[in-house]
């Protein structure tokens, strides 16, 4: 529970300037004095690397119990937001969070922050009881289908809503999952990965070519390789992707999962529920 008196407030700072929009903050309270109760809420947006309180204080002889705070990045990259208890002007961080674009941070009654991202799952931490270094583990889902069947073969393009958000220096381990259909077993496919530029980047792929065989790329350290697809699909219903590896970016951004079909107007569908994992490290 926070608690605050006539001579503190909650703060938010973000780590840089915001690009389009604000960190929305939404907040309900309790009021409570000697023989008053008074609910409310604060509504306030945030404003770059300028301190704003997004909760004033209370009435002298007023006690303001907070009883849930939402953190929204509505802006179009990722945000470092620093949280802060201020007592009398002197500023006490609370925790401090990176949230890429859709993702939120919140605090409830129980008294613990909980990072969600952009599809609502909650992003939590990996941890073990040796030798471990904690990390933000999240899965982000593809909330529904997405289509190529460019009308050039082999044209490349994004896996729209299927990405997760990386920060300058951070390095990631992470694993896309696919379950794809093809117009026909003759039609084959490409799966890669684009985003940011990076200083590290290495990882593999491997997808259907037949019902006991797969294409396998191996040693891939550039964005949309390999750059031909394979000849042939397992199945036009059942058929798997997977691209893991890791990535230590040189900008902010999202890393997103990109696929191709190998023939001109013949649909390669990633479906809905196919996921990616990631992990900061």
């Amino acid at each position: 529970m926070i608690i605050l008196t006539s001579a503190d407030t909650l703060r938010i700072t973000l780590g840089a300037a915001q690009t389009s929009a604000p960190v929305r903050c939404v907040v309900a309270y309790r009021d409570i004095g000697a023989a008053s109760f008074a609910p409310g809420r604060a509504l306030a947006n945030s404003s770059g690397t300028t301190p704003v309180d997004v909760v004033a204080s209370p009435a002298s002889g007023v006690q303001r119990f907070l009883d849930a705070v939402n953190l929204l990045n509505s802006d179009t990259v990722n945000q470092t937001v620093t949280v802060a208890y201020r007592a009398s002007g002197v500023d006490y961080p609370l925790t401090v969070v990176t949230l890429g674009p859709g993702e939120r941070l919140a605090y409830g009654r129980d008294g613990e922050w909980r990072a969600y991202n952009a599809a609502g799952a909650a992003k939590s931490i990996a941890t073990g009881t040796q030798n471990v270094v904690s990390a933000g583990r999240s899965v982000a889902l593809l909330a529904s289908d997405v289509t190529n069947n460019n009308a050039v073969a082999n044209t490349i393009a994004d896996v729209t809503g299927l990405s997760f958000p990386v920060v300058n220096g951070t390095r990631y381990w992470f694993q896309f999952y696919v379950h794809y259909t093809s117009a026909a077993t003759t039609t084959g496919s490409r799966w890669s990965i684009s985003g940011p530029a990076f200083s590290e980047l290495r990882y593999k792929s491997a997808y259907s070519l037949t019902a006991t065989s797969q294409t396998i790329n191996e040693g891939l350290a550039a964005y949309d390789l390999p750059a031909a697809s394979n000849a042939s699909s397992a199945a036009t219903g059942a058929n798997h992707a997977i691209v893991y590896g890791f990535i230590t970016p040189s900008a902010d951004g999202n890393v997103i999962l990109r696929f191709a079909s190998e023939v001109l107007s013949s649909a390669i569908v990633a479906k809905r529920g196919s996921f990616v994992e990631y992990l900061a490290l």
